[in-house]
C-alpha cells in the first residue's frame, strides 16, 4: 500500500474503491482525524466534521467506508480488551510499572483475530483515548446514522457482541471474588463476616444473570430483579473497599494490599460498564451504547501504556499513611507558646552538643588509612549514632523536622479547602513552624560551635597537638558558598532529609500492617525466657522507636556513604549540614589558630546560614509536594497559601521569630510536649 499523507478526501475516495483487508488506509484517515492539542484545547476536531461531512455528500465514498470497516472488523474477538487492556496485570508494582515503560517503546501484540490487535495499530498513541473519550456523541450519533449503521442491539451480528461481553462480565466477576477473598484483603475488614462476603454473592448473582440471558429468561432491562441485585452488590462491594482505606490507619496496609485494593476498583468499575452496556435503558439509544463501547475499546487499549495515572493512583493512599504518620510526629514539633518555644531551644542545644562530638569524631576517622568502604563504613556509623542518640535522648536535630511538619500543614490545607475559610489559618501555622525551625536551628548552632570548639582546646591541652590543623583550610573552604559546591551539597542533604522522613513513615506503617507489637508479645520463645512484662516493654519500645531508630540509621548511612558513592563514579557528592557546618567551622577556627581573616570568618557565617536555608527549604519542599499529592489537593495551592503568609508577614513579622501572645488569634491546639523527636 502507498503512504497516504493526503486529505480527507483523497484517502475516503481511495477507500471506497479498496476491497481488501489492509488497514494502512485506516491508519492514514485516522492520522488526519486525529486531533491535535490545540483542537483539544478548544474541544473541536475540524477533521471530522469533515469526514461527516463527505460522508453526507458522497454516497459511494459513504458506502465505500462501511463496507471497508465491516471486512476489517467482524467478529473480532473485544473480550481481551474488556478484560485485559489498561488493567493492572497483577499486584507487582514494580513488574507492572517495568511493563508499561516496554510497552512505552516495544507495544504489544495481541492476537491477530481480535479487535485489539486492530485498535492497536490504528490508535498507536497514548493520547489517542484522549481525544476520542472527548469526541461529541451527538456527532459520533451522527455519523453512525449518515453511514446507516444500526445500534449495538440492532446489529447484524448484535449475538457475537453480546456473548462477547457475557464473557467478559464472567471473567472479571471471578476475577472480583479471587482478589476479594485474598486473605490479606481481608485481614482489612476484620468485622465483616466471612459468610457474607459481597464479592461472592457478586460472583453468583452475575452467574445468574449470565444463565438467564442465555437461556432468553431476561429481558435484559435495568428493570430487571437479576441487574439491580447486581447493582446492590457492587454498592455493598465498593463499601467493602471503603472500609478497608477506612481502617488503614489502625491497621495500617503493605503495598501489595494496596495494589490490590485498586485492581478490585478497576474490575467492578469495568465490570459496570459492560452490566450497562448488555443491559437496556428505555432512556439511552441502542445508538448511543454502541458509541459507548467504541469509544471505551479504544480508550482501554490505548491506555496500556499509561504511566502517570498508575503511579499516581497506586501510590497515593500508601503515600497518604505514610505521611500520616508523620504528620502524628510533625505537629509535636510546631511550638504553640512560649514554654514550648523555649523547651525546643533546650533540646536543640542538646542536640547541637551531640553533633558537635560527631565532628570531632569524623576528623579522627579521616586520619585513619582505610579503603574507600571502610571510610564510608566509618562516616556512616558516625552519623548513625549521632542520630540515634538524639532521638532517643529526645533532642532536636533542626534539619530533621521539615520532613515532618510539611504532612501537617497538608492535613491542615485540606481541612481550610473543606471548610472554605481561606488560609489565613494556615498561614499561622505557617508561621508557628518556621519560628519552631529558627529557634531549633539557633539551639544546634548555638551549642554545636562552642562544645566543638571547647572539645578541640581540651585535646590540644591534653594530647598538645591541634588535631584540627590538617583540616582547617578544607573544612573552611566547604562552607564557602562561592568557591565551592555548598548549596549543591546541602540539597543533597536535604533530599537525604526527605527520604529518612520517608521510612519512618514507611516502617510505621508495616509495624501496624504487620502487627508486630502484638508478635513480640506473643512470641512463643520469648514466652519461655522473659515475663509478660518485659515482653509488653518491648513492644512497646519497637512500637514507639523503632521507626525512629531504623529512618535515622538510614540517614546516617546516606550521608556518611555519599561521598565514597561520588568518588566511585567520579562525582562531585558530599553533604552539608548546617548543624555540622557550625561544628566544622570550630575545627577550622581551632587548626588556623584562631588567625582566621574576616573575609574567611563572614562566608563561613553566611555559607553556615544559607546551608541551613537550602536543608530546610529542599526537604520541606519535597514533603510538602508528596503530602499534598497523597491528599490529592493541586499543588497550584501553593501560590495562593505564599500570598497569604507574605500577607501575614508584612502585618506581623515577629510571629515568624518568637510566639508574641495574641490572644484567641492562637485557635489551635496547644501541646505541652512539642519536641519529641522522630
Amino acid at each position: 500500500m502507498q503512504d497516504f499523507k493526503k486529505n480527507t478526501h483523497e484517502v475516503l475516495k481511495s477507500i471506497s474503491t479498496y476491497e481488501g483487508t489492509d488497514i494502512t488506509l485506516l491508519v492514514a484517515l485516522i492520522n488526519i482525524i486525529r486531533s491535535s492539542k490545540q483542537q483539544l484545547s478548544k474541544g473541536v476536531n475540524e477533521d471530522f466534521d469533515d469526514l461527516i461531512y463527505w460522508m453526507e455528500t458522497y454516497p459511494e465514498i459513504n458506502e465505500g467506508l462501511k463496507n471497508y470497516l465491516f471486512r476489517i472488523c467482524s467478529n473480532k474477538n473485544i473480550n481481551s480488551i474488556l478484560t485485559d487492556a489498561d488493567m493492572v496485570a497483577g499486584i507487582d508494582f514494580w513488574g507492572e510499572l517495568w511493563d508499561r515503560i516496554v510497552l512505552k517503546f516495544l507495544p504489544e501484540k495481541a492476537e491477530k483475530e481480535s479487535l485489539e490487535y486492530l485498535i492497536s495499530d490504528v490508535f498507536y498513541k497514548e493520547s489517542d483515548g484522549n481525544w476520542i473519550s472527548d469526541l461529541n456523541d451527538e456527532k459520533c450519533l451522527k455519523l453512525l446514522k449518515v453511514m446507516d449503521i444500526p445500534g449495538l442491539y440492532e446489529l447484524d451480528n448484535q449475538n457475537f457482541i453480546i456473548q462477547e461481553l457475557l464473557f467478559s462480565l464472567k471473567v472479571l466477576s471471578h476475577r472480583i471474588s479471587g482478589y476479594g477473598l485474598d486473605a490479606k484483603v481481608m485481614k482489612m475488614v476484620p468485622g465483616f463476616s466471612k459468610l457474607l462476603n459481597p464479592f461472592v454473592a457478586l460472583q453468583s448473582e452475575v452467574n445468574t444473570f449470565i444463565r438467564d440471558i442465555d437461556k432468553d429468561r431476561s429481558e435484559r432491562s435495568m428493570e430487571d430483579i437479576n441487574y439491580r441485585q447486581i447493582q446492590i452488590l457492587i454498592g455493598q462491594c465498593k463499601d467493602y473497599i471503603d472500609d478497608a482505606y477506612a481502617n488503614i490507619p489502625d491497621l495500617g496496609i503493605s503495598f501489595k494490599v494496596h495494589q490490590q485494593l485498586i485492581l478490585i476498583e478497576k474490575l467492578i468499575g469495568r465490570l459496570q460498564v459492560i452490566l450497562n452496556l448488555i443491559s437496556i435503558d428505555n432512556n439511552t439509544k441502542s445508538e448511543t451504547k454502541l458509541v459507548c463501547l467504541i469509544k471505551y475499546l479504544i480508550c482501554y487499549t490505548s491506555g496500556k501504556s499509561k504511566l502517570s495515572e498508575y503511579i499516581n493512583k497506586s501510590t497515593q493512599v500508601y503515600a497518604r499513611e505514610i505521611t500520616r504518620n508523620i504528620a502524628i510526629k510533625g505537629e509535636e514539633y510546631i511550638t504553640s507558646d512560649a514554654k514550648s518555644y523555649w523547651v525546643m531551644f533546650r533540646s536543640a542545644l542538646g542536640g547541637g552538643a551531640i553533633v558537635a562530638v560527631a565532628c570531632v569524631v569524623k576528623m579522627n576517622f579521616s586520619a585513619i588509612e582505610a579503603s574507600l568502604f571502610g571510610k564510608a563504613m566509618l562516616y556512616s556509623f558516625n552519623y548513625a549514632m549521632a542520630f540515634i542518640a538524639i532521638y532517643l535522648f529526645h533532642l532536636t536535630l533542626a534539619t530533621k523536622q521539615p520532613a515532618m511538619t510539611a504532612a501537617t500543614l497538608a492535613q491542615n490545607l485540606q481541612d481550610d479547602l473543606e471548610a472554605k475559610n481561606g488560609y489565613t489559618n494556615l498561614a499561622n501555622l505557617v508561621s508557628r513552624v518556621f519560628r519552631s525551625q529558627f529557634i531549633a536551628f539557633t539551639g544546634n548552632v548555638f551549642m554545636a560551635f562552642p562544645v566543638a570548639l571547647l572539645i578541640m582546646i581540651m585535646w590540644t591541652y591534653i594530647f598538645g597537638v591541634n588535631a584540627s590543623e590538617h583540616k582547617a583550610f578544607a573544612m573552611i573552604n566547604d562552607l564557602n558558598i562561592f568557591t565551592s559546591p555548598a548549596i549543591f551539597h546541602a540539597a543533597i542533604a536535604g533530599v537525604f532529609l526527605f527520604i529518612s522522613g520517608l521510612i519512618a513513615g514507611n516502617i510505621a506503617n508495616r509495624n501496624k500492617n504487620k502487627h508486630i507489637p502484638d508478635r513480640i508479645r506473643e512470641h512463643p520463645v520469648l514466652k519461655q525466657l522473659v515475663s509478660w512484662k518485659w515482653r509488653n516493654k518491648l513492644a512497646v519500645f519497637i512500637d514507639h522507636y523503632w521507626a525512629g531508630i531504623v529512618s535515622n540509621l538510614w540517614f546516617g548511612v546516606f550521608m556518611g556513604s555519599v561521598s565514597t558513592v561520588g568518588i566511585i563514579f567520579g562525582l562531585d557528592l558530599d553533604i552539608r549540614h548546617i548543624t555540622f557546618a557550625a561544628g566544622n567551622f570550630a575545627l577550622a577556627l581551632h587548626g588556623f589558630n584562631y588567625s582566621m581573616s574576616g573575609y574567611d570568618i563572614f562566608h563561613s557565617i553566611l555559607g553556615i546560614g544559607v546551608i541551613g536555608f537550602v536543608n530546610f527549604s529542599v526537604s520541606f519542599c519535597l514533603s510538602l509536594i508528596l503530602a499534598l499529592r497523597s491528599r490529592g489537593i493541586s499543588i497550584s495551592h501553593i501560590l495562593e497559601i505564599f500570598k497569604s503568609i507574605k500577607t501575614l508577614f508584612k502585618s506581623k513579622p515577629m510571629i515568624f521569630l518568637y510566639p508574641v501572645k495574641e490572644g484567641n488569634s492562637e485557635n489551635w491546639e496547644k501541646k505541652d510536649e512539642s519536641v519529641k523527636d522522630i
